[in-house]
């Protein structure tokens, strides 16, 4: 009975961590940030449907198809990053290396090599502006989001910030319909540092299935799966264990095929698309 008992409530733990302190108010507010790093191109010209009056854009840092734009979010008073996905959703689905690298000081930990590659193209710069950002608006807290490789993206950076930056907090991770990332040794790590991550997820959408679990990949945890229309969703039980088989990973194998569920999230549509411009943000 003992043993029972203390494994429902380590269970009850665990459920909770996935439950804990996900706000879908603010979620949504987000992926509305992330849509905009498909509009802007300049942190000057800040006038596209989602561009939030709140957000005060400083940097685009753009290089080599990684576009992340950084700032000051007055709302929430924290800074943000908010990484761009793909230009080409298929094309970059298609050409997804499933080798991994060892960057870090325990080699046992991996992280797809492409997703990496690309985080160092930017990783530098985007630390030395958030020192001047943390300066300018008088905090250390952080909100990280994406949008498919721009969800990969940021969570390598929260992971990155939480290794060698603990002067800053990460606050919150948004990641919307986030590729696997690593092996089960980097999903280990990430989660022992609790970090708030939430990886929402969006019915059928294909991108949270690469790279595939038996090429040795694992999502993070915290999974939020919407259900196709975006009106519910189910707070996931994934954490310090496998993905959850009754949220996003239930359609597979055969039916997580959709590249139209990866673009609309919480009832936003997402990538280059012409609704950027055609009205104000509201």
């Amino acid at each position: 009975m003992w043993l029972l008992q203390t494994l429902l409530f380590v269970g009850l733990l665990c459920f909770t961590y996935s439950n804990i302190n996900y706000e879908p108010t603010l979620a949504k507010y987000y992926v509305n940030v992330v849509q905009s790093t498909y509009c802007i191109s300049s942190p000057t010209i800040w006038n596209c449907v989602t561009c939030n009056k709140n957000i005060i854009p400083e940097y685009v840092v753009e290089k080599d198809g990684v576009r992340v734009i950084q700032g000051y979010d007055s709302q929430n008073n924290v800074l943000f990053t908010a990484f761009r996905g793909s230009s080409n959703i298929q094309n970059w689905i298609d050409n997804i290396q499933i080798s991994k690298v060892s960057p870090y000081n325990d080699t046992s930990i991996e992280v797809e090599k492409g997703f990496f590659t690309a985080y160092t193209y930017v990783n530098t710069e985007l630390i030395v502006n958030i020192g001047i950002l943390s300066t300018k608006y008088s905090t250390t807290n952080i909100i990280v989001a994406g949008h498919s490789l721009g969800g990969a993206l940021a969570t390598l950076m929260a992971y990155n910030i939480v290794n060698e930056y603990n002067k800053y907090s990460i606050i919150n991770v948004f990641t919307y319909g986030s590729p696997r990332i690593g092996n089960e040794n980097f999903v280990k790590s990430f989660e022992k540092y609790n970090i708030p991550s939430h990886r929402i997820t969006h019915y059928y959408d294909m991108v949270p299935h690469v790279p595939e679990e038996f090429v040795g990949y694992l999502h993070v945890s915290n999974e939020i799966w919407y259900n196709e229309d975006n009106s519910h969703y189910k707070l996931c039980n994934d954490y310090n264990i496998p993905e959850d088989d009754s949220c996003s990973n239930s359609c597979a194998p055969l039916h997580c095929t959709s590249t139209k569920d990866h673009l609309y999230y919480l009832n936003v549509s997402l990538g280059n698309d012409p609704v950027c411009f055609t009205s104000s943000y509201t």
